[in-house]
């Protein structure tokens, strides 16, 4: 194909190259014939003068195309190219010529700028060795190939006949096989028919079985019926050993002095006392704290150090000093000896009456107290901390009022958080108190009621008489060692066997 090809370049070559040679003779043979004629007359040679030249500047116009053509001399550009040939319009041969240059140029391919015949017949030859040398290297390429070819024929040929031997040593093994598994279907068979009759057999021995088991279960069901009731009863005394009527009193007033104002109560430095603690004083007698109201509050303001179970407190109630007796008992729902009490706040805190959540000046009587919030659900509901089972109380705040339509959203996601809350707390036996009972015990009275220390760093508060000596084994570390009454028992330190 690429012989063809250069073939029909080289008589592209040869054609061209004819019609310049005939244009050329042309010329002269056209030349030589005006130059005869003018022998005629002056004025036939004067009137084809002009004629003459015209011609002759068509002839240089056309042997400047042929030029360029052939590549001949400078090298002209496209637009002068052009130019001449459209000066050359009215010759039908030459404008046969260029086309079939131009058809000739096309050769070229894109991007070639000085195009004519002799550089077309170097591009040719040029193009023409190329393909020759690229003819060599296919030729080269194909009897590497096929020497590959041969190769892999041959191992593949190889690799088959080993096939066909495995395919037919599988075909025996498979005979073999089909007998094997004939004999063995026999002795399935058999031993299916032997698994059948003994299925029959166990059938009806776990139906009789499941007759007996369901029996018992029946029994069972009753059995766990009575003592689901029993269980009930014991969670209902458990709720109420638990219940926050169930409570005793954690101290004694040892001591009244300084004309009623300062009082001296039997816990200390080894209870775990702090100065700034606030405890409510009830009557000696009275045996359910929870329904008690107390009849004065007290603050400690000393923890005597040079005694285990001994500290000073005064007197923050405005009734008359004279009610508070040697004997009686206190009690805080926010201090035990020895730890932390824990609380759970849900709602509003409103302790004054404004409308407003106070419930900063809730924590800090708390904690102010001994105790502290661990878990605190917002009026806008969002939840902080979590239930465990050391929470001791939930103060019930305000619930959600419901105005107009009902509640908006925001509202409707704080009322479940706190019902998960509250379902949360009974579940745990954790003790419910009224923000109102709880501010009861809390609050004392006077502007200062909620610092930190509350008045006990007042001057003049701290100017009494050191107090009475009393023995410190009134005190107490842990209600658990003590009667329902608050008073100390001796034998609780070494638990009853029974």
């Amino acid at each position: 194909m690429a012989r063809d090809r250069n073939v029909n370049v080289w008589q592209a070559y040869v054609t061209v190259m004819s019609i310049v040679s005939l244009a050329c003779l042309g010329a002269m043979a056209f030349v030589i014939f005006q130059s005869g004629t003018n022998s005629k007359t002056v004025e036939a040679a004067n009137e084809k003068e002009q004629a003459a030249q015209d011609a002759l500047r068509a002839e240089i116009t056309r042997r400047q195309l042929l030029e360029s053509m052939l590549g001949v001399g400078k090298p002209i550009s496209e637009a002068e190219f052009s130019q001449l040939v459209s000066s050359v319009t009215a010759d039908e041969q030459l404008n046969a010529a260029v086309k079939t240059y131009t058809n000739n140029m096309a050769l070229f391919g894109p991007g070639a700028t000085d195009r004519n015949y002799t550089k077309l017949v170097t591009t040719l030859m040029q193009e023409l060795r190329d393909r020759n040398r690229e003819v060599v290297s296919s030729r080269t390429t194909e009897k590497a190939q096929k020497d590959e070819f041969d190769s892999k024929l041959s191992q593949e040929t190889k690799a088959r006949e080993a096939e066909k031997k495995n395919a037919d040593d599988l075909s025996n093994q498979l005979n073999q096989a089909l007998v094997k598994y004939a004999e063995n279907t026999r002795a399935q068979q058999e031993l299916i028919s032997k698994i059948e009759t003994d299925k029959t057999t166990l059938v009806k021995s776990l139906e009789k079985k499941n007759r007996d088991v369901t029996a018992k279960f029946d029994k069972s069901q009753v059995s766990i019926g009575e003592l689901e009731k029993r269980l009930d009863s014991v969670v209902r005394k458990l709720d109420e050993i638990q219940g926050e009527d169930f409570q005793y009193v954690q101290g004694k007033i040892v001591e009244v002095a300084n004309g009623g104002d300062t009082v001296w109560i039997n816990l200390g430095r080894a209870d775990g006392l702090r100065p700034g603690v606030s405890f409510g004083v009830v009557n000696s007698d009275v045996s359910r704290v929870a329904d008690a109201k107390p009849k004065a509050k007290i603050e400690v303001v000393e923890v005597v150090s040079g005694s285990e179970h001994l500290s000073r407190c005064k007197v923050l109630s405005d009734r008359a000093p004279t009610t508070i007796l040697r004997g009686d008992s206190i009690y805080s729902p926010a201090w035990q000896p020895g730890r932390k009490v824990e609380f759970a706040m849900v709602g509003k805190m409103d302790i004054d009456g404004d409308g407003k959540d106070d419930r900063e000046t809730v924590k800090a009587l708390i904690e102010q107290n001994g105790g502290r919030v661990t878990v605190d659900l917002a009026p806008a509901g969002k939840v902080s901390g979590q239930l465990s089972v050391d929470t001791r109380w939930m103060v019930m705040g305000e619930e959600f009022k419901v105005r107009g339509g009902g509640l908006d959203s925001v509202e409707t996601a704080a009322a479940k958080e706190r019902g998960i809350l509250e379902a949360q707390a009974k579940s745990m036996g954790i003790s419910r108190i009224n923000l109102d009972k709880l501010m009861g015990w809390l609050r004392g009275s006077g502007a200062n009621e909620v610092s930190p220390l509350g008045n006990s760093m007042r001057s003049g508060v701290l100017d009494f008489r050191t107090g009475p000596r009393i023995n410190d084994n009134a005190g107490r570390v842990s209600p658990i060692f003590q009667n329902r009454d608050g008073t100390g028992n001796k034998n609780s330190a070494q638990p009853n066997s029974k």
